[in-house]
């Protein structure tokens, strides 16, 4: 199947949705929908196809796992593990295992590939610290493979930048 067939496909998995920026660039005060104008009116700016998974990554990984009152299932565990684990080793393995949970729940994605923590260390993380960066490569359900990095989603707002 060529990548002009596959098109309407990756459409219909991964989907649209309405663009969310963070409120702020250097603070972690939550995101905000953007909008642009479009001949001369004022309407929803939208993100599609891998921008729209990536972007629901990055919300999911930057909410505080049972945060959400209408879906207590949603969002990331990480800061527990942060907070719980003295052992580094073992939490950066927790921290990874609730990237993957999140990963799991999003029906779009079919494997999971490999999940990285991108620094490397298994040194503790510091109080203060507000970046972890995690590197995600997974499969679609249209059978596309991408690799996404996640920036500072232990505590601050997500960044995704994606390798088709």
């Amino acid at each position: 199947m060529t990548d002009q067939q596959k098109d309407p496909l990756r459409r219909r998995v991964l989907g649209w949705g309405v663009a969310c920026a963070p409120a702020e660039a250097n603070a972690d005060i939550g995101r905000d929908i953007r909008f642009v104008t479009t001949n001369g009116l004022l309407d929803l700016a939208c993100v599609e196809l891998i921008d729209n998974l990536g972007q629901s990554l990055s919300i999911a990984l930057t909410t505080a796992l049972g945060s959400d009152l209408f879906n207590v299932g949603y969002g990331f565990d990480g800061i527990n593990a942060i907070a719980e684990e003295t052992n580094p080793v073992l939490m950066r393995e927790r921290i990874r295992i609730a990237v993957i949970k999140v990963l799991r729940a999003d029906p779009r994605i079919r494997r999971i590939v490999d999940v990285k923590l991108e620094d490397g260390r298994l040194d503790p993380i510091t109080a203060g610290s507000r970046i972890l960066d995690v590197r995600v490569a997974f499969e679609t359900l249209s059978g596309d493979t991408y690799a996404i990095n996640i920036d500072q989603i232990a505590l601050g707002a997500g960044q995704v930048t994606t390798n088709g």
